[in-house]
């Protein structure tokens, strides 16, 4: 059952969700912020395949999932 709100979601607290919902370091919301707020190019996420700490194609499947929750409001 969804919860009823008065006002949207703020955008901080979607991106916090979508971040921890795709399993990353709470440290990574600043930097989705910033993808959010267009200060970093979303053609920066190209995932080179070696395996790093925090991979760029979650990075920008987190992204997307903030962008589409955004689109609904």
């Amino acid at each position: 059952m969804s919860e009823e709100r008065l006002f949207p979601k703020p955008v901080d607290e979607i991106i916090l969700e979508k971040v921890r919902f795709f399993f990353l370091p709470d440290r990574t919301a600043a930097f989705v912020k910033n993808l959010v707020d267009g200060k970093v190019s979303e053609r920066s996420l190209i995932c080179c395949n070696s395996g790093c700490d925090v991979c760029n194609e979650t990075i920008y499947n987190c992204y997307m999932a903030v962008k589409k929750e955004m689109e609904k409001r």
